[in-house]
Parts: structure tokens; C-alpha cells; sequence
């Protein structure tokens, strides 16, 4: 039986290049590893025979792609223990890195899952990777879900967006019209009052020093499209679409990426792995309350010290933004995953603050940007784009897509997993965390995963 790729789909399964490929990476820890002949019976009845999708292999014909039937599938061959050479994080990080170039083989369905243990047995990690052209990072976490032993509120709260409340079209008119008529009243209300204070800045300006001050702090925007679009925007309201729009938008076109030649050059094919287990949540939460803040604010602030860090221990200090890619979910999570598992997802960019090493500064200026592109049609726009780049020949689907990918760092991801313990052929499991691919040249991928009360953070860079 052979089935259509879905044009989302498919722009994902021939984006693969050998610098970065298109592959989504997980590792579930557990304090001892199920039996693997149990584990494979248990894959093959919750997920394989569930989702065709997994015994199938990608095929073209006259130019169209089809999902066909692997005759010759075997789960042996997808689902394996592997014994390493030594004990300990080093070598299991050592070894899912060395995973990370390394391509699928086309002939046979595109994922594998690995049991990794040391050479004494004890503790252990399901180490797996799936195409993204087969599913998303919302969908393949609920397949671990399916995966897992039933329990009972296991599904993560709702995320996403609902197809970016992609509404009738006249309905989404209305609404654009009601907001444009009262942000524009709310952008010239705050913009008479800047105008007004900067008049009596410069008038109380005694001297010509001064004056050439603030002269050349203009001419400063006038050299930076951005900045200055950041700067006529920001004395808007956070939450005023219209204004918020022309400033996420204008962010995606304009931006030419300078902050991210930090991390300068092409990507490598080798890349490296780490990643830390068990982050607890209240304390997160704790946080994000007392400041007014989310829970997303509070993850995303928390990685901007650790790049901050990062960068001044190798003498840049010169770097004020970061922007990232952020997959945004179309369809948020619920206890029914769709058959065809498939892509449901836009990425918008992320523009993340560095530098400010005070948490209560940095809190508010990460909760304004968040805010800022919520109230924003970006994600619109953004899931215009995918169709167009879905529907396009591949070669300029693929330029389309190094274009916005050289604007940006990387991909940040904050994904909800189970919010209760979970058990896999009866064996507890203590973490789960993942990896997102990245795209072009870009050298660096966080993946936030919460699971049962407890953040993990994956990390995935170019090798050097």
C-alpha cells in the first residue's frame, strides 16, 4: 500500500544535509533497562502495528513521493541493546554523538531505538531517533506516551496554538480589523508621549555635547534596521498586534543575523551532545510567579545566562541578541495522535537578550519579547511560509529555508512530556530529554523537556 507524503512532510525528508541532519534525538534514562525481547514485542504492539508510517520506507516516482511498505521489516533491526565499551555519562554522550551524522539508511524505515547500558548492568538509557519527516517533536512525545505503560493523567497539558487560531477567513478580517483599529489608537496615544518626553530631554539639554548625543544615537538606528524598527515599536503596548507584527516581522526580514557570527563558519558534520536531568519545577515555577512571569520566561532566561557566561569566558562581551528558531505546535497534544503521526508545527524566531546578568532585569525583558511575539501574526505568517516552501521544487525550498536558518543561532524547543512518572515494559523511567535538528550552518540546539515534576535540558552542537 502505498500513501502520498504530505508536502510538510516532505520538505523535512529531503532537507537533510551531511553538516546537519533532519533528525529528531532522544534519551530516556532509567535506573534499570526493560528486557529487550519484552521491549521489542512491546514496540511492535503499541506503536508499529499502530502507525504504518514506521514499516514503511519513503519512495519517489516521476518526481512524487509515496510512503510504501518495507517488505522485508524487521523489528530486530530497529530495536537492539547495545553494550558500551565503558561506565558512566562520558561514554554514553561520547556514543549518542557519534549518532548524530550519521544518516539514515533509505531502503528501510527511518528510526531505531537503542537500549545503552556499560559493561557491568545497572543503570541505563533508550537512546532513539526518528526522521522529522515522519513526525514532529509534539507527535513523537506522544508516541513515547503511547509507548509507556498506561497511567492515568500522563497526557502534558494543552500546547500549541490551534492551527494559530487559523479561523474562517472572514472571521480572522473581523478580528484583524477590531485590533488594528484599536492598536493603531494605543501605538499614537504612546507614541505623542515619547515624542513629547524626548522633546523636553533635548530641550533640557544645556550644552552642544549632549545635543550630539542623542544625534548619534539616531544615526546609530538609522545604520541598524532593526534596532530602529525595535525602537519605533517598543513604545507601543506589549500586547498590541499591529505594532508587535511589524516588529516580529521586521525581525524575520531585516535581520542579518551579525549577533549570531559569534559562533562564525560552517557547521561540521560532527557534533557533540550534553545534557542535564532532573531540573526541579517548583522551583521554576516558584520563580516565575514572584516575577510575573512564565514558566517558558523563566527556562529561556535561565539559558540566556548560560550562553552569556559562555561567550564573556571567551572574551565576547559585545553581544546584546540572540536569534533563535522556536517551533511553534499547530495542534496541541491531546490523548488522540493522528495516524499518519506527520509534521504539525510552524518556527518562528525567537530573539533572545544577552548580557543582563540581573534575574529580575532579565525576567522582564524576556517576558516582553515572549509576549511581544504572542501578540503577533508572525506565526501566521510563518505557517504561510512552510505551506509555500512545502509546495515549492526543492532546490528552492531548500535556499528559502538556509535563508531564514542564517538568521538565527539555532533551534530552542520547550516541549511538555508526561507530568506523571511513567513505566516501559514494567521498568520505571527516571528521565527523558531530547535534541532538536538544526538547519543550514547552525551550530547549536536546546531542547527543554519537562517530564513528572522535573525540566531536562539537551544540548547539541557543532563538534568544535
Amino acid at each position: 500500500m502505498a500513501t502520498r507524503i504530505a508536502p510538510e512532510d516532505l520538505t523535512w525528508l529531503l532537507m537533510d544535509q551531511p553538516r546537519n541532519l533532519m533528525h529528531v534525538n532522544g534519551l530516556a534514562g532509567f535506573d534499570e533497562l526493560p528486557d529487550l525481547e519484552q521491549f521489542r514485542e512491546l514496540v511492535t504492539e503499541r506503536i508499529v502495528r499502530k502507525y504504518r508510517v514506521l514499516s514503511q520506507v519513503p519512495v519517489e516516482r516521476d518526481g512524487d513521493w509515496f510512503w510504501e511498505d518495507d517488505p522485508d521489516f524487521a523489528i530486530e533491526r530497529h530495536v537492539r541493546r547495545v553494550t558500551l565499551d565503558d561506565e558512566g555519562i562520558d561514554a554514553v554522550s561520547a556514543y549518542v554523538s557519534s549518532w548524530f551524522s550519521r544518516p539514515f539508511d533509505r531502503t528501510r524505515p527511518l528510526w531505531e531505538m537503542q537500549l545503552l547500558t556499560g559493561p557491568e548492568a545497572g543503570p541505563g538509557y533508550l537512546y532513539s531517533r526518528f526522521h522529522h519527516g515522519i513526525g514532529d517533536g509534539i507527535r513523537l512525545v506522544q508516541l513515547l506516551i503511547g509507548l509507556c505503560d498506561p497511567v492515568a493523567e500522563a497526557v502534558p497539558e494543552k500546547v500549541g496554538r490551534d492551527a494559530v487560531e487559523h479561523h474562517h477567513p472572514l472571521e480572522r478580517l473581523v478580528h484583524v480589523v477590531e485590533h488594528t483599529v484599536s492598536d493603531t489608537i494605543d501605538y499614537v496615544t504612546h507614541a505623542g508621549e515619547a515624542v513629547a518626553s524626548a522633546g523636553r530631554t533635548v530641550m533640557s539639554t544645556a550644552n552642544p555635547m549632549g545635543l550630539a548625543h542623542h544625534v548619534g544615537d539616531a544615526l546609530d538606528l538609522a545604520k541598524h534596521p532593526v534596532q530602529l524598527i525595535d525602537a519605533l515599536t517598543g513604545i507601543a503596548s506589549v500586547d498590541n498586534e499591529v505594532s508587535n507584527s511589524w516588529r516580529e516581522l521586521g525581525r524575520l526580514l531585516l535581520s542579518d543575523g551579525h549577533d549570531s557570527h559569534a559562533w562564525a563558519g560552517h557547521a561540521g558534520i560532527d557534533k557533540s551532545v550534553a545534557w542535564i536531568e532532573g531540573v526541579s519545577l517548583e522551583g521554576i515555577r516558584a520563580t516565575a510567579g514572584a516575577h510575573g512571569v512564565t514558566v517558558n520566561d523563566v527556562l529561556v532566561a535561565g539559558v540566556s545566562l548560560g550562553l552569556t557566561e559562555y561567550l564573556e569566558q571567551r572574551g565576547v562581551a559585545d553581544v546584546s541578541d540572540l536569534a533563535w528558531m522556536m517551533p511553534v505546535s499547530l495542534q496541541p497534544i491531546d490523548a488522540e495522535l493522528p495516524a499518519a503521526l506527520g509534521n504539525h508545527f510552524v518556527v518562528v524566531m525567537l530573539s533572545m537578550p544577552l548580557g543582563i546578568r540581573e534575574p529580575a532585569a532579565l525576567l522582564a525583558e524576556v517576558n516582553e519579547r515572549t509576549t511581544r511575539l504572542k501578540h503577533s501574526v508572525e506565526p501566521l505568517v510563518a505557517f504561510g511560509v512552510q505551506r509555500v516552501i512545502a509546495e515549492t521544487p526543492q532546490t528552492i525550498a531548500r535556499g528559502v529555508t538556509e535563508y531564514f536558518a542564517g538568521k538565527t543561532i539555532g533551534q530552542l524547543s520547550n516541549v511538555p512530556g508526561p507530568r506523571v512518572p511513567m513505566t516501559m515494559a514494567g521498568a520505571p523511567v527516571r528521565s527523558v530529554l531530547g535534541w532538536v535538528p538544526t538547519s543550514g550552518d547552525q551550530p547549536l540546539g536546546i531542547c527543554l523537556f519537562s517530564y513528572a515534576g522535573s525540566v531536562s535540558v539537551g544540548v547539541a552542537t557543532d563538534a568544535r
